[in-house]
């Protein structure tokens, strides 16, 4: 997230999300700020039902709680909020929650206040009254109990739950930058450059125009094409044309009922003709930015621990199966060594950074050591402008420091260069007393994971357009989290075999820990994975990697309870056989921990 702008330094102060660190500061040589806003806090609130629905994935996240609260005899709903959302929300919640539902919109202006609702505030006002949606304007919420919404009249409204779709508040970023505002949004000139400014452009909500319009959809995406333009045109030296923003756009207004009402300027109708342009307009909308099928042969590789070689050509190369680190005895403490590598899986050098670390560390977690130290061999991408590669360097590299301190390991040196295609390898060194071998599983031994599986599959359908960035950021932050002390306690509790779930996917390791004994696995009924990755596979999404690793799993895949067994792991979780009698004390020790461990298997003989 943006913490702050400097316009001066041409550069940004950001926040990673999904890797708790220190703020980050990237440079700019052109930058077009379009982060949206939300609404602030608007009121004090004790009520535990009480949502902010702006921006709208908010509203899709707390919608099953909203459900639930509303499942009550007599139920009481209210909005806060009588602009465009609030209005819609109204209607949608009314067709949801049927008429046993009391529902009301409080809104601090009347509807003629907002321009592009003015001709239509009549025809809303009867659709209102036609579905039984009590409105309150001209009156503003104070405070929330637990159990009501009290009003600047004194007026009490009794609500189950509370929505909150008020105008938005200029972001908190705004604030810490030193930037030209007004009214806290900021000031752009005809070009939408932010005053002051002639690398630094600005679109959206966050924005007051020279000639003032309301903050609107419609402004932020028309916005988009023009910026594109513009900076297009000042990299080859020319001159970009004004912005002209609409003075008037078609407001249409989803009645839940399959009827809608439109309101362009002081033209208004009301019915299923204008739901239908509606409906056409954003499902045009949503074509324009889905992704197109790939080309028969052009589907792209995956990248990560997928870009691995496939563990056959391995299995032909190389007689035997290597342990997850190589192992030498130090006196009376055993020194574990191991190396891993990973192409870009999303473009951003900090993440990757921290992400080859922690997918390194893992070796000698599932080895039951602690890691030391590591080295590192960063390829940042090739480019004209060494500038780039020094700060995409300076990235990776504080990515490692971030990730090394976080792993309880030091980064003592490493070696760098350019590359086409990016790459970051950390050379890993640990310690222990004890070597847990991958191959020493038991019969009767139970199969069990840390945490679920899928990233392949997420990372797939990335790469080919599909929206899953809230589920890649879940698995972010599973991805992170350090197993050091799942594996201390493994080992404390008498694991027989350990690994961890990487490249050739779950199956393929469950493979390599049966080895050439006579056994083999009776798999569960399913297998945990990251959200989002069920949906991906009923669409046929997998990893390039997939087939590979099916081959190498061999008989082992076969009853798998998903293809998912199959799918290559990017910083997996660890995998422990340990017979049933101390599986029960490690699974409590784990969920302590935070853990979602999950039972995946049993191993058994080839004839059970």
């Amino acid at each position: 997230s943006l913490c702050a702008v400097d316009p001066i330094e041409q550069t940004l102060t950001v926040h990673h999300q999904a890797v708790s660190s220190t703020p980050l500061t990237l440079k700019f040589d052109n930058c077009v700020l379009n982060t949206g806003a939300s609404p602030a806090d608007s009121f004090p609130s004790r009520h535990p039902h009480c949502y902010y629905v702006k921006p709208i994935r908010d509203l899709l996240r707390v919608l099953p709680f909203l459900d639930q609260a509303i499942n009550v005899p007599n139920p009481s709903l209210a909005i806060v909020g009588g602009g465009a959302a609030g209005i819609e929300l109204a209607f949608s919640f009314r067709e949801r929650y049927g008429r046993d539902c009391e529902i009301t919109v409080i809104s601090k202006y009347r509807f003629e206040n907002d321009p592009s609702l003015k001709a239509g505030a009549d025809q809303i006002r009867r659709s209102f009254a036609q579905r039984d949606i009590n409105l309150i304007d001209e009156r503003s919420v104070v405070e929330v109990s637990k159990t009501d919404v009290l009003l600047d009249s004194g007026q009490t409204i009794p609500a189950n739950a509370i929505c909150v779709a008020t105008p938005v508040s200029p972001p908190s970023w705004i604030a810490q930058s030193s930037l030209p505002t007004n009214e806290g949004f900021l000031r752009v000139d005809q070009m939408l450059r932010v005053q002051g400014s002639n690398h630094l452009y600005a679109a959206g909500d966050i924005v007051s125009l020279q000639t003032p319009r309301g903050r609107s959809g419609v402004m932020a995406v028309r916005a988009g094409q023009y910026l594109a333009d513009t900076i297009w045109a000042k990299l080859k030296g020319l001159t970009p044309r004004a912005f002209s923003p609409q003075k008037n756009w078609l407001t249409l207004l989803n009645l839940g009922d399959g009827k809608a009402i439109g309101i362009r300027g002081a033209f208004v109708a009301k019915g299923r003709l204008m739901f239908c342009i509606k409906d056409a307009i954003d499902r045009q909308f949503i074509r324009r930015y889905s992704p197109q099928a790939p080309l028969k042969g052009g589907v792209m590789r995956c990248e990560g621990c997928a870009a691995k070689l496939p563990g056959m050509t391995l299995q032909t190369a190389f007689s035997q199966h290597f342990e997850d680190a190589a192992v030498e005895q130090r006196g009376n403490r055993l020194r574990f060594r191991s190396i891993d590598a990973l192409t870009y899986l999303v473009n951003d050098p900090y993440l990757m950074g921290f992400l080859t670390v922690r997918h390194a560390v893992s070796d000698i977690w599932a080895m039951g050591g602690s890691p030391i130290s590591c080295l590192s061999l960063i390829a940042v991408q090739r480019a004209d402008n060494q500038n780039l590669e020094s700060e995409e360097f300076a990235e990776a590299i504080r990515g490692i420091q971030d990730a090394a301190a976080k792993y309880e390991t030091i980064l003592v040196g490493g070696h760098s260069f350019s590359l086409d295609q990016p790459m970051i390898a950390i050379s890993i060194e640990g310690e222990g007393l004890l070597s847990f071998s991958k191959q020493s599983v038991e019969q009767d031994d139970e199969l069990w994971l840390t945490g679920p599986i899928g990233s392949g599959i997420l990372f797939a359908a990335l790469s080919s357009g599909q929206s899953v960035g809230n589920s890649i950021d879940c698995w972010i932050k599973q991805a992170t989290r350090s197993l050091s002390n799942a594996s201390r306690l493994a080992v404390e509790h008498g694991v027989n075999a350990m690994t961890d779930v990487t490249g050739f996917g779950l199956a393929g390791h469950i493979k390599e820990m049966l080895g050439t004994t006579r056994f083999s696995i009776e798999w569960t009924d399913e297998i945990d994975v990251f959200d989002g990755v069920a949906r991906c596979t009923r669409h046929g999404i997998h990893s390039t990697a997939y087939e590979s690793n099916q081959l190498y799993a061999g008989s082992v895949g076969i009853g798998a309870p998903d293809p998912v067994v199959f799918d290559p792991q990017t910083c997996g979780p660890l995998l422990v056989a340990i017979q049933p009698a101390g599986a029960r004390d490690l699974i409590k020790a784990w969920r302590e921990l935070g853990l979602s461990p999950q039972r995946v298997g049993r191993v058994t003989t080839e004839t059970s």
